[in-house]
């Protein structure tokens, strides 16, 4: 801020400098008869011009050194680092939480949390969603994570590359989930041949 303001406060002392020397050089404009400029040379001596016209001191507020800079900046890239790190940690916990909830899981609760994860992640259910980001149930958090990752969000996405062992975890989770989603197509898409060949039977035995 102080490089802009004090290009700003220098122009305008100057501008009132300028503006005082001329209202006192003003009678000795040229074209003045040597009578009159003989009556004024003694009031326009070099010491009466500088008591008369002073320029104003600009003073300098907010300033520091350059030493006082360099440790500035020092203090905020330590406390930048401190944030990044306790940032990390975060993340991390996070990840862990998350990754150890889900792979705890097996049998009818497994698949309720895959369907329930399929319709936050790939459907985007928005009711789905506000119910996981106002819970503080364990697995509700997992699979806000979950929904955190499927959008790319870089936090969570750096976590698991900086722990290779969760991301191998999550990578079989996902497996698992996909295998079961898989099966819950095919028995959707069983249950509607079965629908569209009861619908043909009906058809030819109306054409008899």
């Amino acid at each position: 801020m102080f490089p802009k303001t004090w290009k700003r406060k220098k122009t305008r002392v100057n501008r009132e400098y300028r503006r005082k020397s001329d209202e006192l050089l003003a009678p000795a404009k040229p074209g003045m008869a040597v009578d009159d400029v003989e009556l004024i040379a003694d009031e326009l001596t070099a010491a009466r011009f500088q008591k008369s016209v002073s320029r104003k001191r600009l003073s300098k507020v907010g300033t520091i050194t350059v030493g006082e800079k360099v440790k500035m900046n020092l203090e905020h890239r330590q406390n930048a680092v401190g944030r990044k790190v306790l940032g990390h940690l975060q993340s991390d916990r996070a990840a862990t939480s998350a990754i150890l909830a889900l792979g705890s899981l097996d049998g009818e609760d497994l698949v309720d949390v895959v369907r329930r994860a399929d319709r936050l992640c790939s459907r985007r259910n928005a009711d789905e969603l506000a119910r996981v980001f106002r819970s503080k149930e364990t697995i509700d958090r997992a699979l806000y994570y979950l929904y955190r990752t499927s959008a790319g969000l870089t936090s969570d996405i750096c976590a698991l590359r900086r722990n290779p062992e969760l991301d191998k975890a999550l990578r079989q989770w996902s497996e698992k989930a996909k295998r079961i989603l898989d099966r819950d197509k095919r028995a959707e898409q069983r249950k509607i041949d079965q629908k569209h060949a009861v619908r043909e039977k009906l058809k030819a035995l109306g054409k008899r």
